[in-house]
């Protein structure tokens, strides 16, 4: 991707591309916040339902995840091309900056981060669990399995077998749930 060729596909000049944002990289984070809107929005909306008078206890926390699940995964599958863009970034980033405290690839990492840290948190506490070996670790496990379920699906395109490999991976994490102090 060139700065020019993006003038071009959207059809105006390079100086009004260059108005717009001072470099490639900034153009790319622009990127990044498009491709993952769509999601952050969904968990956004999935975090602020009123789970109070829901399940609670490890089948609580499990109906929740699903429910989080599938509603992330279908913002995901309904934009393969962003989704694969997002594969992309990653990719450039770490080709053009190596492996920087600061860059697309870590921006985008943190922004998924964040979705995940949130629903983890929301469903843990609203069915009264917390995480055995950490928040912190859970999200980075989390993060693992969907970045990997969603790279075979970008190869296979099999919406089934995702849907059943995330829905393991659900069982998996509530595994490591334990009830929360009080509850």
């Amino acid at each position: 991707m060139t700065v020019r060729g993006v003038a071009e596909r959207a059809g105006v000049s390079l100086g009004v591309v260059h108005y717009c944002y001072t470099d490639k990289e900034e153009l790319l984070r622009e990127l990044i916040g498009t491709v993952n809107a769509e999601v952050h929005q969904a968990a956004t909306a999935f975090v602020s339902v009123d789970f109070d008078s829901a399940v609670r206890g490890e089948e609580g926390l499990r109906r929740r995840l699903y429910d989080a699940i599938d509603l992330i995964w279908a913002v995901i599958t309904a934009s393969p091309d962003r989704q694969l863009l997002s594969y992309e970034i990653i990719s450039y980033s770490l080709r053009t900056f190596g492996l920087p405290e600061r860059g697309l690839a870590r921006d985008q990492q943190h922004s998924n981060e964040a979705i995940v840290r949130s629903v983890l948190e929301r469903t843990a506490e609203s069915a009264g669990m917390c995480w055995a070996m950490g928040l912190d670790d859970m999200v980075r496990v989390v993060m693992a399995i969907i970045s990997g379920v969603g790279l075979r699906w970008q190869i296979y395109r099999d919406d089934d077998e995702a849907n059943t490999l995330l829905h393991r991976a659900v069982d998996l994490v509530v595994a490591n749930a334990r009830p929360a102090d009080g509850a």
